[in-house]
C-alpha cells in the first residue's frame, strides 16, 4: 500500500509566501504517514494567463532558483517524494511545467506541458511555448508515476500512452475554476483511470485570484473508476491509499490493453 497527498492550496501573488506553504504542506504530509506529495498548477505564483497580454517578467523561474534547491532539501530532510508544478525558464522560452524529486532530494523528471490553450481566462499563448517532451513514466519507490500538465488531459491519448509505459499512477496539476462542469472535472479523471487500470490524480488550486474563482475539488480515482479521496473547496492535505495489487488484478481481469489492437486505429 501506497499512501499519497494532495496539497489542494491556495494560492497569491507573494511567491516566498506560496514556497513557504508548500514547505508546510511537504512536512505535513510526511507526518500523515504520506510516500508522496503533489501540487496544483503553477504553485509559486498567482495565475497568471487569466488575463491576457501583459507583461512576461517575473512570472517563471530558472533550474537555479532557491526555490527548487530548496524544494530538493525537504524531500532530502523529510524522506518524501515531491511532485512539484512550476513555471520555468528554459533556453529563453516559458513552460509549465512538472518536476518529481525523489525522497534523496534527486530532480527524476521534469515534464512540459505539451498544449497550450488561449480561452477567456486562461490566455496561455500569450505567455508559454508548448513542450516536445511526449509523456514519460518514472519509476519510484512509490511506484512507476506518469506526468500530465493540465491542459494534456483534455487528450485521451495523454492517459493511455502512459498506462502503455507502465504507469502504476498518473498524477495532473491543474488551475480549475468553478465557472467549469464539476461533473465533468471528476469524469476527465475517473473515466481514464477505469479505461486504463491505474490510479489518477488530479490537484487542483483553490480561492480567489483576480477574476478566477478555483474550485478546489482535487479527486484521487481508483483503478475501477471510483472516487478513492475527494477534497472540497477549501485548502487542504487530501489523503489516498493505492492498492497497486489491485490495479494489476483488474488489468488482468479486464484486458483493455492486452487485447488493444493498434494496428485497427488511425491516430
Amino acid at each position: 500500500m501506497v499512501r499519497i497527498a494532495c496539497a489542494q492550496l491556495r494560492l497569491g501573488k507573494d511567491q516566498e509566501e506560496n514556497y513557504q506553504k508548500a514547505l508546510d504542506y511537504l512536512h505535513r504530509a510526511k507526518v500523515a504517514g504520506a510516500q508522496l506529495v503533489c501540487f496544483p498548477e503553477g504553485q509559486l505564483m498567482e495565475y497568471i494567463p487569466q488575463y491576457a497580454g501583459l507583461s512576461k517578467d517575473n512570472i517563471a523561474i530558472p533550474l537555479t532558483d532557491r526555490h527548487i534547491e530548496g524544494f530538493r532539501q525537504a524531500c532530502r530532510e523529510e524522506g518524501i517524494i515531491g511532485v512539484f508544478s512550476l513555471v520555468l525558464t528554459w533556453e529563453g522560452k516559458i513552460y509549465p511545467t512538472m518536476m518529481i524529486v525523489d525522497e534523496t532530494g534527486e530532480i527524476k523528471a521534469i515534464v512540459r506541458k505539451n498544449h497550450i490553450v488561449r480561452a477567456p481566462h486562461f490566455y496561455e499563448q500569450d505567455y508559454f511555448t508548448p513542450g516536445d517532451d511526449g509523456f514519460v513514466v518514472v519509476p519510484t519507490s512509490a511506484g512507476n508515476i506518469g506526468l500530465i500538465v493540465c491542459f494534456d488531459r483534455h487528450y485521451p491519448e495523454s492517459f493511455r500512452t502512459l498506462a502503455l509505459k507502465g504507469a502504476d499512477l498518473v498524477i495532473t496539476a491543474v488551475a480549475n475554476e468553478t465557472a467549469e462542469p464539476l461533473d465533468v472535472f471528476q469524469w476527465e479523471i475517473r473515466i481514464p483511470a477505469f479505461q486504463n487500470s491505474f490510479y489518477a490524480v488530479m490537484v487542483n488550486r483553490t480561492g480567489q485570484e483576480g477574476v478566477m474563482e478555483f474550485c478546489g475539488q482535487s479527486i484521487v480515482a481508483g483503478p475501477d473508476g471510483s472516487v478513492v479521496a475527494l477534497a472540497g473547496a477549501d485548502e487542504e492535505l487530501l489523503l489516498a491509499d493505492l492498492d497497486y495489487e489491485t490495479s494489476r488484478r483488474l488489468r488482468d481481469e479486464k484486458q483493455y490493453l492486452p487485447l488493444r489492437r493498434k494496428e485497427a486505429f488511425e491516430l
